[in-house]
């Protein structure tokens, strides 16, 4: 089964069956075997059709029958509401793939400034130890000041 739209449409055209059982073979107005379609339409929501078998972009003898009978009130609520289900669903799909995008892109970001903290982190514990050595060699000078002093005067 191949679809004619895009699977992201929210209201699909139809579906093309390629396997018809040879009874079920009509000649559409080109005299070429006709395709059947099946409609997801919200009006005909499941109902098979044919239609020309030349290619829509090439404008064929624009042929259309419908294969089945009309649904039930019951069974067309039924596929109607499946089909709105889906819809929903789908719907509810792309927001969670984009959730997942962003949430990626976040976690990219947060993994950058967390290495731009660590190296920062790095960085200032460096500066403390320089420090450190040099409190050490000045509290070295003054009390090497402190003991001259006294020594001398």
């Amino acid at each position: 089964m191949t679809t004619n739209e895009s699977p992201n449409t929210k209201t699909r055209g139809s579906t093309s069956n390629e396997s018809v059982r040879n009874w079920d073979h009509k000649h559409c107005l080109c005299g070429r075997i006709a395709r059947v379609n099946t409609s997801w339409t919200l009006t005909n929501p499941g109902r098979r059709f044919y239609t020309c078998s030349t290619a829509k972009d090439v404008q064929g003898c624009q042929f259309f029958q419908w294969v089945d009978e009309g649904f039930s009130g019951r069974a067309f609520d039924v596929i109607t509401h499946l089909n709105h289900r889906r819809i929903y669903l789908e719907e509810k799909l792309k927001l969670v793939e984009e959730n997942v995008e962003q949430n990626i892109e976040k976690r990219r970001i947060l993994k950058e400034e967390k290495m731009q903290l660590i190296e920062g982190k790095q960085a200032l514990e460096k500066e403390i130890k320089r420090l450190g050595r040099q409190l050490k060699l000045c509290a070295f000078v003054a009390v090497a000041a402190v003991v001259l002093m006294l020594l001398f005067w």
